[in-house]
């Protein structure tokens, strides 16, 4: 074989190999941002604050909504992470105690996440699940959409833009 053969050969199976590790990081961000999801929710289910914040770059902004535009809990615009600490806190603490809450679950569906460097953006269905507290009330249910977008800091993806708006909320 000649020499100039064997450095096409070469040159073509080092640019393959470049290309499937560009897909491979690629798909392990994918992986990443969904793992943030299910933190976020799984955090918020039960009460973790410090972890459920952990989620969001410092920089972060929250806007929710309400796709009819009916009046529901926690819709606004959140400027920063303070804010967004402020609103969860708040939560949290009008049901400090496990056996307090009600039992939820964020069930994450339908994700779709498109990565570009360092940024990314992903959509994410939501299908939650809220069971009464001990003393009585109503089984929920409340459907609602994520547009999310994530920033990769210190190796890290975390939410810079959460968007959430309620499709199917009771009342």
């Amino acid at each position: 074989m000649m020499q100039q053969e064997l450095e096409a050969r070469t040159g073509a199976l080092e640019a393959s190999i470049k290309a499937l590790q560009t897909k491979i990081d690629m798909l392990e961000d994918i992986e990443e941002i969904k793992k943030l999801m299910a933190t976020y929710t799984y955090s918020l289910d039960y009460g973790e604050l410090g972890k459920l914040l952990d989620c969001f770059a410092d920089d972060a902004q929250m806007e929710v909504g309400v796709r009819d535009g009916r009046e529901a809990p926690f819709v606004g615009k959140y400027s920063d992470k303070k804010a967004i600490e402020s609103l969860y806190g708040g939560i949290m603490e009008q049901f400090p105690e496990p056996s307090e809450r009600f039992v939820v679950a964020h069930l994450i569906q339908n994700e779709v996440v498109e990565v570009e460097g360092n940024k990314a953006s992903g959509t994410f269905y939501l299908l939650e699940a809220g069971a009464p507290p001990p003393e009585g009330g109503q089984v929920s249910w409340i459907q609602g959409r994520y547009d999310n977008q994530f920033v990769k800091v210190d190796g890290r993806w975390k939410i810079s833009f959460f968007g959430f708006t309620f499709n199917l909320i009771p009342g």
